[in-house]
């Protein structure tokens, strides 16, 4: 192959990724960024055709954490596109209805809601922010899956390191919610869990790709997760990692 198409494959790829995650339009938009630029705070496109609210930016300093260690290594909430959710959702490779979906970081519970249209067993949406965990209650009550979808949405106000994961099936969703040491300390109690019922586990963490090198150094201290696959996003903004026990 000559050296000029191999240089294009992967910016090909990932106008692939892109066009499959986002949508042709919103690719558009991104392609011309530099005449517009998208603000996923400011997208109400979701809440306005659900009559929820998942939008708008939120600081660390207003999530209502009380632990001062907690509210340094959480991040700001902001939600994901949900065609980035749906794409991952089509993409991760599983048979939903075997699996209990789990986000952690859920934030509004835009996520969850995007889940709810396909037939998990169960969804679960975790959040230090008892402000946000209120709002996301309030979003899934309001939200009305499709048919075959999943009802059986719970939203638990809790720190990620203390979670008791469900004994099923996972599929872990994060959005890049807080800073390497929670995330170690999350897979750590993910481990305990595990060996106490040994389960499939697979994890699905969107980030933007100057996070990536230290999302898979953590990933990598946990050798029973494989990276299965990488996606990286035209801009660089959505880009997903998976992995998989």
């Amino acid at each position: 192959m000559p050296g000029g198409a191999r240089a294009l494959l992967p910016k090909l790829q990932r106008l692939r990724y892109s066009i499959a995650s986002t949508g042709l339009p919103r690719t558009l938009m991104d392609v011309a960024s530099h005449l517009t630029t998208y603000r996923p705070d400011r997208d109400h496109s979701f809440d306005r055709r659900y009559g929820t609210d998942t939008a708008g930016a939120v600081e660390t300093s207003s999530l209502g954490i009380a632990s001062d260690e907690r509210r340094d290594q959480a991040i700001l909430y902001l939600p994901s596109p949900a065609r980035v959710t749906e794409w991952m959702l089509e993409s991760v490779g599983i048979d939903h209805k075997d699996f209990t979906f789990v986000d952690l970081g859920c934030g509004k519970g835009r996520v969850l809601l995007v889940a709810a249209r396909y037939p998990f067993r169960r969804i679960v949406g975790v959040d230090i922010s008892a402000e946000l965990t209120g709002i996301a209650r309030d979003n899934a009550e309001r939200f009305r899956p499709h048919a075959g979808g999943c009802k059986n949405i719970d939203v638990v106000n809790a720190d990620a390191t203390t979670f008791d994961f469900p004994e099923t099936d996972l599929l872990l969703h994060l959005y890049h919610p807080f800073e390497p040491a929670v995330t170690r300390a999350v897979l750590r109690g993910l481990e305990g869990s595990l060996e106490g019922r040994p389960r499939r586990v697979y994890v699905a963490y969107l980030l933007y790709t100057g996070a990536v090198p230290a999302v898979r150094e953590v990933f990598s201290e946990f050798p029973w997760l494989t990276e299965a696959r990488y996606a990286h996003s035209l801009l660089g903004n959505y880009d997903w990692l998976f992995f998989r026990n």
